[in-house]
């Protein structure tokens, strides 16, 4: 008597056997771990580099600035600290909630994670605390003074009772220092008595510390502009491709119009014009950047849009929206996919040489303007290999996930 081979009661879906081959290539693992290590330090720079204090406990009270200091307009100005600031904190429990939620899809769990942060982002900038000092309200992101480097109480007698926490590298990402200006690699600061190890910049801001500030900037323009530049070539493409005729001989021949420019020159040219504000350069590069995403689309639509379930949906009386955005897109994930992640690696090079140019946001920590300052003074080397390093790596970082992505799903592979 033969024995019936056991089936599995789930079986495994396309994609996830796709990811699944992904994640044997070793040169996708380490292009996934690098990136990870690169949003992980930017997502947490302000516990790594800081003058705060990470805790305190002493004659006048226990608490962390650091903590505190995370809502503090005055030392994080920018949105996008603001919302990676939350993300600091939202993280642990978002990695609960995955672990925990396991009978959700995951797209149900990323977007309710995705929701409850920017829900988070928007509340703390609604007035709803009463302020501390006068009548009125305030919001809880919102302009107080700095986090002292230490109590006063240690700063008037340092053998005080209590004890203090501080970050690996005690230096402000902003804060510029009496004599620290291109000071070398492992340079001890008399102001804070620990060592600037990546060495220092022609302000006196410590080069470590901006380099992983830098890292928000970097992942904050690839993932906007990109997200910016899907948005707008999946919905030009998709009516291109499925309305066919005259929308898209009108829509093609835009697209054929913008990808005759030179982008990054287009790009130089409108930052010019315009403001060097980081929220500026993310737009025009968003705006300047769907072309390619369009036509992708538009192939992917031409191809699904003869197929049975498209005619179907169309035979129930489907409104034309529904058809493209429920039924069509969620078939066309894969390749947009693959695109984001090569988009990111390309906004983040432009960014970079924007900034290394001189064009970049002169109020940003961004890894091309160090770049820059290598430029204008090559005799220090450190401010060109520093973060020329770290570009190099993420981009080919990258380049690797999209790449392993791309074979992954190619559905010609053996």
């Amino acid at each position: 008597m033969v024995e019936a081979e056991s089936v599995p009661t789930q079986a495994a879906s396309p994609t996830a056997l796709a990811l699944a081959w992904a994640w044997r290539q070793w040169w996708f693992r380490v292009g996934l771990l690098a990136v990870g290590l690169f949003a992980l330090l930017a997502i947490y720079a302000p516990f790594l580099t800081t003058e705060a204090a990470l805790w305190r406990s002493g004659p006048d009270g226990w608490g962390s600035p650091a903590l505190a200091d995370l809502f503090n307009r005055r030392s994080y100005p920018k949105h996008h600290d603001l919302l990676f600031n939350m993300l600091a904190l939202l993280l642990p429990a978002f990695i609960v909630f995955w672990r925990l939620g396991w009978r959700l899809t995951s797209g149900r769990r990323l977007g309710i994670c995705f929701g409850v942060l920017l829900a988070v982002f928007a509340l703390v900038q609604i007035p709803l605390l009463p302020r501390s000092v006068g009548p009125g309200w305030q919001a809880a992101w919102d302009d107080r003074p700095a986090a002292v480097f230490t109590s006063v109480a240690r700063q008037a007698d340092p053998q005080a009772p209590g004890w203090e926490v501080f970050a690996p590298i005690p230096h402000r990402w902003d804060a510029t220092y009496a004599g620290a200006s291109f000071q070398p690699p492992g340079w001890k600061n008399p102001a804070t008595g620990s060592r600037c190890w990546l060495g220092t910049d022609p302000a006196g801001h410590d080069v470590l510390a901006r380099m992983f500030f830098g890292a928000r900037i970097s992942l904050t323009i690839g993932l906007v502009a990109t997200g910016l530049s899907l948005i707008i070539g999946t919905i030009i493409g998709a009516m291109a491709g499925f309305f066919g005729g005259w929308v898209d001989l009108l829509l093609q021949r835009i697209v054929e119009i913008m990808m005759c420019f030179p982008t990054f020159i287009l790009i130089l040219t409108v930052v010019a014009m315009t403001s060097r504000d980081i929220f500026i350069i993310m737009l025009v590069i968003g705006l300047t950047g769907w072309a390619g995403v369009a036509r992708l689309v538009r192939g992917e639509f031409l191809s699904q849009s003869v197929r049975d379930y498209v005619l179907a949906a169309r035979s129930l009386g489907l409104p034309a929206g529904r058809i493209m955005f429920a039924h069509v897109l969620p078939n066309t994930i894969a390749p947009l996919l693959i695109s984001a992640t090569f988009g990111i690696a390309g906004a983040v090079l432009s960014e970079s040489g924007i900034s290394f140019l001189g064009l970049g946001d002169p109020n940003a920590a961004s890894w091309g303007q160090l770049l820059n300052h290598g430029r204008e003074n090559p005799n220090f080397g450190w401010l060109i290999y520093v973060p020329g390093i770290a570009i190099f790596i993420l981009v080919v970082a990258l380049n690797a996930v999209g790449e392993g992505l791309r074979q992954a799903l190619d559905p010609k592979r053996s």
